[in-house]
């Protein structure tokens, strides 16, 4: 007679339960993946990428103009899983894709002139387009490329400085109707900290771009062709100041490539996407053993850890054209242990009642 033991469920998921916790406390890994081709939304040139609505947001470019003289781009909706969900033809160069706190999608058009606005209600699939006012689309060559959503406000970047004096930053001041008004919160040459020195001095953005919230509530811009990032503390508000790092490479030299995109972990793991605009592809990086609160950039042909203290920005994965980058966070360790300790006492318990 043969006897026959299957490995109860619980027992299983304990085991299970073990090897997660085990490495948890790993080094940091890395592993790339294809998230997404343009191929199969018919579009080029992804840029601009966020996560939101339990959906991962697209903007690609297809070679449509950055004044909007000629062209559109195309949003993608994605699942998770990276299928095509919706899509939306937009007119001009989107180059900036953010969820505001009502979960309707803004889409930043015309980033070097002509700037407008198109809000996407993911609910009704309709789309709103909207103006700024005749004092921000009259400069030639600067338009607003992105924009960051705070409890203290709604804040955009604008490109294309032509003084010291002109606003790289600035707060919304009207509601969502045209035409959009706006007033400067930072100027292109603005007094800071170096972060990498600790001394503090004048310090000029010539080539302003993307805009995110750090985990602090704080705002962090790059500056494009300078090499930088510039934090905003407190944005807006009457004790606004200003830090910066200047990005440098492994040994230490200027990293004289352009800068395009931030991003932070919010966790010990989790996935960031970003945007390859020349192989028109997007990517999901998953990521184990990080340090909650830690930096990422993406600068020239490289993804790399920014370290922000020094500046010194170590690469991850090279050869690519980076552009968009979001960080999504998966639950913690901690998390998992917690709930799967919940469910191996609800199955024990359950057993001792059906043993009664």
């Amino acid at each position: 007679m043969s006897v026959s033991y299957k490995l109860p469920r619980t027992l299983t998921l304990a085991f299970l339960v073990s090897v997660i916790c085990v490495t948890a406390g790993a080094a940091q890994s890395y592993n790339v993946h294809t998230f997404a081709s343009g191929t199969g939304a018919a579009a080029t040139s992804p840029d601009s990428i966020t996560f939101g609505l339990g959906s991962v947001w697209v903007s690609y470019q297809n070679g449509a103009d950055s004044t909007g003289l000629f062209g559109a781009s195309t949003v993608v909706r994605y699942s998770p899983s990276g299928t095509v969900q919706n899509t939306w033809s937009v007119a001009g160069n989107v180059d900036g894709l953010r969820i505001d706190p009502s979960g309707q999608v803004w889409a930043l058009q015309n980033n070097d002139g002509n700037s407008t606005l198109t809000v996407i209600n993911p609910a009704t699939l309709a789309t709103t387009p909207y103006t700024y006012g005749s004092s921000y689309t009259n400069v030639p060559n600067r338009g607003f490329d992105d924009v960051v959503f705070l409890k203290s406000g709604t804040f955009l970047s604008e490109t294309n400085p032509a003084s010291n004096s002109d606003p790289i930053v600035l707060q919304l001041t009207s509601g969502l109707s045209s035409p959009l008004q706006v007033s400067g919160i930072l100027n292109s040459q603005f007094t800071g900290t170096n972060l990498a020195t600790g001394t503090v001095g004048t310090n000029t953005i010539s080539d302003s771009d993307s805009l995110i919230r750090t985990p602090k509530g704080d705002l962090a811009l790059t500056g494009e062709a300078d090499g930088q990032v510039v934090f905003i503390h407190n944005p807006g508000a009457f004790n606004q100041s200003q830090s910066f790092l200047n990005l440098l490479d492994v040994h230490g030299n200027p990293i004289n490539a352009k800068v395009d995109d931030t991003a932070y972990a919010t966790a010990t793991a989790g996935y960031f996407l970003m945007t390859d605009t020349g192989a028109n592809t997007v990517y999901k990086i998953w990521a184990t053993g990080l340090t909650p609160g830690s930096a990422f950039v993406d600068v020239g042909t490289e993804f790399g850890s920014l370290d922000l203290s020094t500046g010194i920005v170590t690469p991850i994965f090279t050869g690519i054209s980076p552009h968009g980058l979001e960080f999504v966070p998966t639950p913690e360790p901690g998390t998992l242990v917690m709930f799967a300790s919940g469910l191996v006492g609800l199955g024990g318990m359950l057993r001792r009642k059906l043993n009664l």
